[in-house]
């Protein structure tokens, strides 16, 4: 009896692994584009290659699988898959492999790799908001530096402006209070040397991004310090260095009682969970904190940027901007957030940029946490998985066939009184890890435009022309150029 229970058991067991077997193998095969030994298809990417992607999507379909390097990928290029594939949680993860090195304390508790992140997102958003996220407290903090950012270009403007060096500085410094409770002046020496860190990793990440693919040769250049990967190591870790300096004097004069800043908010949680199996570690917060200098700085820092090229690039928009600054807010009060409700031709222009440019064209890689599907294809765990926003953003099905056109009236009714967001519109992402700076970013990209064009006039200067171009780093950047700043 007990050799027909075994052999019985060995049968279910062989059955079992056979109908698993039979239906992955059910699924279909990803297709995609065949490469070249050892580097896979990373050298047809071109500089471009949000473009390059797309139009292998037409080819291959909107899922397909693209190896670079030694990483096979799968690319996702279509509004509908990106927010059927981050609504679930197995492509929530994140790959270990990215330019950013991580402590081994946020890569043992998962704190942004694994599901971990939502823990680590919930607290974030709640802290925020705490302390006055998205509120007049905020705006207050805001104000206080775009003033001084108003009072560099007017030192500056009697020669052509390259307004993105002034922004920098400007955009790190409202996450630097954020963390840390106050702004720092514009000559301050600390201020100073975290903008020149923050700049590197901003110029570096991109530089070194191919090794992702390559995780051999990462590992020696990481372990040797050496190229632009020892430039980018010591630039992020200078970015931790600052914050941990400010973590040590935060948990020197800390008091319970009066919260000042989001980096109290996180010291009291690690000391609450204590002892517990938990992602708060101090090494965790200096990794956050760095990833809010990246992420919560590049998007406005740019998008400002643009709109001030674009300005000058379409003046026809910019009048019609300044008229509606002029009958709404006037020359003299300085904005606030609620403005925005009576601005929707401003918002539409501000919109339609981050459209036509996509801030950010190619989603930070996501990984798969177990196996999965998605539209019959079978994905494994650890795969890595990129979305192209650039692709919604420019697929004529959605905009029309003037989708390369700078049209801000497409974000607005037929009345021109409302601003009309399709659900395609996406430049913080989508699904459960979409950006969580959202609010934060929204506000400050209004305060920061519409402060600039209530007191100036923007245009190229004589014989000049904008050129258009982006540049691929963190995000997509225009390249520096001098822009004639004229009181109106």
């Amino acid at each position: 009896m007990d050799i027909i229970s075994l052999v019985f058991a060995a049968l279910i067991i062989f059955l079992t692994l056979a109908w698993l077997t039979r239906k992955k193998s059910d699924k279909k095969s990803l297709p995609g584009p065949t490469g070249l030994p050892f580097v896979g298809y990373l050298p047809f990417l071109t500089k471009k290659p949000y473009i390059k992607l797309q139009e292998l999507a037409k080819k291959y379909g909107p899922v397909y699988k693209i190896r670079l390097g030694s990483v096979d990928i799968l690319v996702l290029c279509d509004f509908n898959i990106i927010k059927e594939a981050f609504a679930e949680d197995a492509f929530m993860g994140r790959p270990a492999d990215g330019p950013f090195e991580l402590s081994d304390e946020t890569i043992r508790t998962g704190a942004f790799l694994g599901l971990g992140w939502k823990e680590q997102r919930r607290f974030s958003l709640h802290a925020l908001r705490d302390l006055g996220f998205g509120k007049t407290r905020m705006e207050a903090q805001l104000k206080e530096e775009i003033v001084e950012m108003l009072e560099r270009i007017e030192e500056q403007r009697s020669e052509p402006i390259k307004i993105s060096d002034i922004l920098a500085s400007s955009v790190s410094n409202n996450i630097a209070s954020l963390l840390y409770g106050s702004r720092m002046k514009y000559d301050d020496p600390r201020r100073k040397n975290l903008d020149k860190l923050i700049g590197n990793v901003g110029l570096l990440a991109g530089a070194v991004g191919w090794q992702m693919f390559f995780p051999w040769a990462r590992a020696i250049m990481t372990y040797l310090q050496i190229g632009d990967n020892g430039k980018l190591s010591r630039a992020l870790e200078g970015i931790k260095e600052f914050s941990r300096k400010e973590m040590e004097e935060h948990e020197k004069t800390l008091d319970p009682n009066n919260i000042r800043d989001f980096m109290d908010r996180y010291i009291i949680e690690i000391q609450k969970r204590e002892g517990q199996n938990t992602g708060f570690h101090r090494e965790v917060l200096l990794d956050l904190a760095r990833g809010f200098f990246g992420a919560g700085s590049t998007t406005i820092r740019v998008s400002v940027d643009w709109m001030c090229l674009v300005m000058a690039g379409f003046p026809e928009v910019q009048k019609k901007i300044q008229m509606e600054i002029d009958d709404v807010i006037g020359r003299d009060r300085f904005p606030t957030y609620k403005d925005h409700l009576q601005m929707p031709y401003t918002e539409a222009a501000i919109c339609e940029l981050m459209r036509w440019k996509t801030i950010i064209p190619l989603n930070l890689m996501r990984s798969t946490l177990e196996d999965t599907e998605l539209k019959g294809y079978f994905i494994p765990k650890d795969s890595h998985v990129l979305a192209v926003l650039y692709v919604p953003d420019h697929d004529e099905t959605l905009w029309g066939k003037d989708v390369h056109d700078y049209k801000p009236e497409r974000f607005l009714s037929k009345d021109g009184k409302k601003l009309i967001k399709p659900e395609y519109f996406i430049p913080f992402s989508t699904g459960k890890r979409s950006c969580p700076g959202k609010p934060l970013a929204e506000v400050e990209l209004f305060l920061y435009f519409t402060a600039i064009l209530q007191k100036y006039k923007i245009s190229m200067p004589p014989g000049k022309k904008p050129d258009f171009d982006g540049i691929l780093g963190i995000g997509l950047e225009p390249k520096k150029q001098g822009l004639k700043i004229e009181p109106r």
